[in-house]
C-alpha cells in the first residue's frame, strides 16, 4: 500500500523526530490492525481542547467577518465551494477546513512513494488587491506558545496551497508569511479570544522539503509486518502524549527480562547514543550493562555517550541486577547534610489556562509536622493570587520563628542554631512558582510577599555589594537531581517520584512509595496530568475530584519527605562507616536579612527588591551549576579541565599561564574577553564561594590558535597569582588537575541601586 501524509503527521516528526511514529502514521488502519499494533484510541484532552477553542474562534471570527464554513454535519469545506472560494468568487475573506490536497502528487514529493491524505487547513485568509489575489494559511493551536513544530505544520500546508493553486490554474500568491492564532497571554482556554503569531515561512518550508525528499522515504520504506519491525523508535519523557506509547512502552516494561529488555529504558539514554549502540549490536539493557564504561570510546560514539558512558552504563546495571547502587559520581553539592526545618513544596501548573491547579506546603521539624494543601478548581487569577498568599504567608512565618529562634541563642556559632532547607521533587516545580509569582506583581499582597522573599537570603545586607557575601547557600533542592546524581536505580525511562519511591520501598529504605491511583498514575512523571486538571476545571465530571487531587499531593509531599530524609540517612551512614561525605552543600543557621523592612517600604524599594532578586537569581542560577560534579560541568560546557600547567611567566602586570587541555574542550563556548572565569582545582570550597572569585579571576587569551588547538592561554593579575588565595590553589591542584568554571558577574545591580539610593534621597528633599 501507498504511505500517506498528513499535517499531523509533519508536525508530530518536528515534535518527537520519531521514525517509528511516523511510519505507523503513513500506514492504513487496516494495516496497523494486521500486525497488531497497539494504539490508545481514547479522546486526549488536549485535542479536544484544541478542537472546542477553534470551534469559539471561527465562531467568533464569522460574526465579525466573513467566513465560509462547512455545513455542521460534514467533515471539510466541499469541493466546489472552496474552488469558489480559492479562484475569488464570494465575499468570504476566510475559509475554514479547506481540503488542500492537490490530485496529483506536489512537486516536494515527486519521485516517491508518498501520497496524501485530506489535508484541513484550520482557516485560509483571501485579500484581492489591484495587484492580484493573497492567500494565508492560519492555524489554530490552544497553546500560549507557538512552537517550531507547529510553524511546519502551516508551512506543510502551505506548499500544499501552492501546488493546489497551480493545478488549477489560478494565478494567485501564497503569502510569504503564516500566522499562529493561539490563546491569548492574559486570556483562557474557554475563551474565544486569540493572539495572532505571525512568522516568515521560509525556513520552515525548506524544513519541510528536505525532510520530505531526504529523511521521509527511508522511514515509510521501513517494514512492520506481524513479527517485524524495523523501525527506529525510542521510548522517553516526550512519548507521554503519544497513542502508541501502549504498544512501544511493552519492550521497556519491568516483565521484560534484562537481555529482552530494550535499551531505552536506560534513564538519560539519549536517541543519538541508542543509534550508536544499535549500530554495535547492543539493542538490550544487558547488553549495555556488559559493554562498561569503554562504550564512551568507540567509533562513531556521540558527545552524549561520549561523556555519560560510565553513567549510563551504571544505571543499565541496576536495571539488569534490580538493585540500588551508586553512581560513579560520589557526592553532591545541591543538598546539606543537615536540615533542622524542612519545608516541602509540590506545585502543578495547567499549561492551558497558565495557573496553578495544586499548591502544596509542608513543614517539618523536631517538634510538629504541618501541612496544608490548595487546590484551584478554577483558572481564576484571584484565587491563584490568595492560594500563593496563604502559603507564602504560613512559609514566611514559619521562617520568621526559626529567626527569632536563631537570635535568641546568639546566632550561627551556638550549635543548637536551626538550619532550614526547602525541598521540591521536581526543578519544573520551582518554575511554576516563579511564573505564578510573577503573574500577580499587580497585587499588592504579592508585591510585600516579594519584599519578603528578599529576606530569605541570609545574612547580611540587601544592598549588593561586591562581595555578595552569605548568598552562597543555595535556598532549595530538587530532590530529583540529587538522587540521579548519586544514585543508579532499577527504575525504567524516568526518575519520576512514583518509580524512585517505589524502587527505595522495595529495597527496605523509606517505609513507603507515592502510589498513586490509576487516575493519577503517569509514565515519566508524577506531576498532575493535563487531563485531570481538564477534567477538574471543565466539570465534566469524568475524573478525580478536589478531594482526591488534594490527597494526592500530600502523598507526594509525603513521599519527598521521605526520600529527602534517607539521603541524609545514608549520608551519615558513609560517615559513620569511614567514607567521604555525600551531601556537602554548605548551609548556614538561618536568619533573615535585618536591614530591611517590607511592611515600611516604599515604591523604591519595591524597585530595588526586583533588581536584587534578579541579581540573586542570576548568581544562584550560576551556584546551582558550580554545584554539580566536575564531570557534569564539563559536559554542559560551563568548565574547562582537567587541565595541565605546563608554563608560566609573570610580565608587567600580569603573570601568563599556559595549559594543556583535551581535544573535548574545544566544544566549550569560551571566549577571549569572556567575564567572571574562575580558574581553581575545581573543589567547592573555591566555586561555590563568590568572596574568592575576584582572587581566581582571570582572562582566555587567544584561545584555540590554529598552531596549538589544544593549548589555553590564560593571564591573571600579579597580585592576586602571589596572592595567598591562589597560592593554596596552586598547591592543591599541583600540575593536573586545573579547571576553568564560568561564574558570574553582575554590573547593573551596585548602580541601579545607587541610583535609587539617588532618586530617594532626592525625595526626601
Amino acid at each position: 500500500m501507498n504511505s500517506l501524509l498528513s499535517g499531523s503527521t509533519i508536525k508530530s516528526w518536528f515534535q518527537y523526530r520519531c521514525e517509528r511514529k511516523t511510519r505507523y502514521e503513513t500506514m492504513d488502519p487496516a494495516e496497523l490492525a494486521a500486525v497488531p499494533i497497539e494504539k490508545d484510541q481514547r479522546e486526549q484532552p488536549w485535542a479536544l481542547l484544541g478542537v472546542d477553542f477553534e470551534d469559539r474562534v471561527v465562531a467568533r471570527l464569522g460574526r465579525e467577518t466573513g467566513v465560509l464554513r462547512p455545513a455542521p454535519s460534514e467533515n471539510g469545506l466541499r469541493e466546489r465551494h472552496a474552488v469558489a472560494f480559492l479562484k475569488g468568487e464570494g465575499s468570504a475573506t476566510f475559509a475554514s477546513q479547506v481540503n488542500l490536497r492537490p490530485r496529483g502528487q506536489p512537486e516536494f514529493l515527486r519521485g516517491t512513494s508518498i501520497h496524501l491524505r485530506r489535508n484541513f487547513a484550520d482557516l485560509v485568509r483571501r485579500e484581492i488587491r489591484p495587484t492580484g489575489m493573497y492567500f494565508t494559511v492560519v492555524d489554530i493551536k490552544a497553546t500560549r506558545a507557538a512552537r517550531a513544530f507547529h510553524k511546519t505544520q502551516v508551512a506543510f500546508y502551505a506548499l500544499l496551497l501552492r501546488s493546489l493553486l497551480t493545478e488549477l490554474g489560478i494565478a494567485a500568491t501564497v503569502q510569504s508569511t503564516g500566522e499562529i492564532w493561539r490563546i491569548p497571554d492574559d486570556g483562557d482556554a474557554e475563551g474565544d479570544a486569540w493572539t495572532v503569531e505571525e512568522f516568515a515561512l521560509k525556513p520552515y518550508l525548506r524544513l519541510v522539503e528536505d525532510f520530505c525528499r531526504l529523511k521521509l522515504p527511508s522511514i515509510v520504506d521501513s517494514t512492520v509486518a506481524s513479527g517485524r519491525d524495523d523501525t527506529f523508535f525510542h521510548v522517553y519523557f516526550k512519548c507521554e502524549q503519544c497513542g502508541y506509547l501502549p504498544h512501544c512502552i511493552q519492550s521497556v516494561g519491568r516483565d521484560q527480562p534484562p537481555w529482552k529488555r530494550d535499551v531505552s529504558a536506560v534513564p538519560g539514554l539519549s536517541h543519538e547514543a541508542k543509534r550508536t549502540l544499535l549500530s554495535i549490536g547492543v539493542s538490550t539493557v544487558s547488553g549495555l550493562a556488559e559493554l562498561g564504561t569503554g562504550v564512551g570510546r568507540i567509533d562513531g560514539a556521540g558527545w552524549a555517550l561520549s561523556r555519560r558512558a560510565d553513567q549510563l552504563v551504571s544505571r543499565a546495571q541496576a536495571l539488569r541486577e534490580d538493585v540500588i547502587k551508586p553512581s560513579p559520581e560520589p557526592h553532591s553539592f545541591l543538598m546539606p547534610p543537615r536540615t533542622d526545618a524542612a519545608i516541602y513544596l509540590v506545585a502543578d501548573n495547567d499549561p492551558v489556562d497558565d495557573t496553578l491547579v495544586t499548591l502544596g506546603y509542608r513543614y517539618v521539624d523536631a517538634n510538629r509536622v504541618e501541612e496544608q494543601v490548595e487546590v484551584l478548581p478554577m483558572s481564576d487569577r484571584r484565587a491563584e493570587a490568595d492560594a500563593l498568599v496563604s502559603i507564602f504567608g504560613r512559609l514566611i512565618r514559619d521562617l520568621e520563628a526559626i529567626d527569632a529562634y536563631n537570635e535568641t541563642i546568639g546566632g550561627s556559632n551556638n550549635p543548637a542554631s536551626l538550619q532550614a532547607h526547602i525541598f521540591l521533587y521536581e526543578a519544573t516545580e520551582a518554575v511554576a512558582l516563579q511564573n505564578a509569582v510573577k503573574r500577580h506583581l499587580e497585587d499588592p499582597r504579592v508585591r510585600t510577599g516579594l519584599l519578603h522573599m528578599v529576606r530569605l537570603f541570609p545574612p547580611d545586607e540587601v544592598v549588593p555589594e561586591p562581595e555578595f557575601r552569605g548568598m552562597q547557600h543555595l535556598p532549595a533542592t530538587a530532590v530529583r537531581s540529587v538522587v540521579e546524581q548519586l544514585f543508579s536505580l532499577p527504575v525504567s525511562v524516568s526518575y519520576d517520584l512514583r518509580q524512585v519511591s517505589t524502587a527505595l520501598c522495595r529495597a527496605g529504605l523509606i517505609p513507603k512509595s507515592y502510589t498513586p491511583p490509576p487516575a493519577f498514575e503517569r509514565p515519566f512523571s508524577a506531576l498532575l496530568a493535563l487531563d485531570i486538571s481538564r477534567n477538574l476545571r471543565e466539570g465534566r465530571g469524568r475524573g478525580p475530584d478536589a478531594e482526591a487531587i488534594r490527597a494526592d499531593v500530600s502523598a507526594r509531599l509525603s513521599t519527598c519527605q521521605a526520600v529527602s530524609n534517607w539521603l541524609r540517612t545514608e549520608h551519615q551512614r558513609r560517615i559513620e562507616a569511614g567514607g567521604a561525605p555525600m551531601l556537602r552543600l554548605n548551609k548556614q543557621p538561618f536568619r533573615l536579612q535585618a536591614s530591611f523592612n517590607p511592611l515600611d517600604a516604599g515604591d523604591l524599594d519595591v524597585l530595588r527588591a526586583f533588581e536584587l532578586l534578579e541579581n540573586r537569581a542570576g548568581l544562584l542560577d550560576a551556584l546551582i551549576q558550580l554545584a554539580r560534579p566536575k564531570r557534569v560541568r564539563s559536559e554542559s560546557g560551563r568548565a574547562i579541565g582537567p587541565m595541565r600547567l605546563i608554563n608560566v611567566s609573570e610580565k608587567g602586570r600580569y603573570a601568563h599561564m599556559v595549559f594543556a587541555m583535551s581535544k573535548e574542550a574545544e566544544d566549550v563556548a569560551f571566549s577571549s574577553g569572556a567575564f567572571g572565569l574562575v580558574l581553581s582545582d575545581g573543589e567547592p570550597d573555591f566555586v561555590l564561594e563568590p568572596r574568592l572569585w575576584l582572587s581566581l579571576g582571570c582572562e582566555l587569551m587567544d584561545p584555540w590558535r590554529n598552531d596549538a588547538p589544544n593549548l589555553l592561554r590564560l593571564r591573571m593579575f600579579r597580585p592576586n597569582f602571589n596572592g595567598p588565595v591562589f597560592q593554596e590553589v596552586k598547591r592543591r591542584a599541583g600540575q593536573n588537575e586545573w579547571w576553568l568554571d564560568q561564574g558570574f558577574v553582575d554590573f547593573n545591580s551596585a548602580k541601579a541601586d545607587a541610583f535609587l539610593t539617588f532618586l530617594g534621597a532626592q525625595g526626601e528633599q
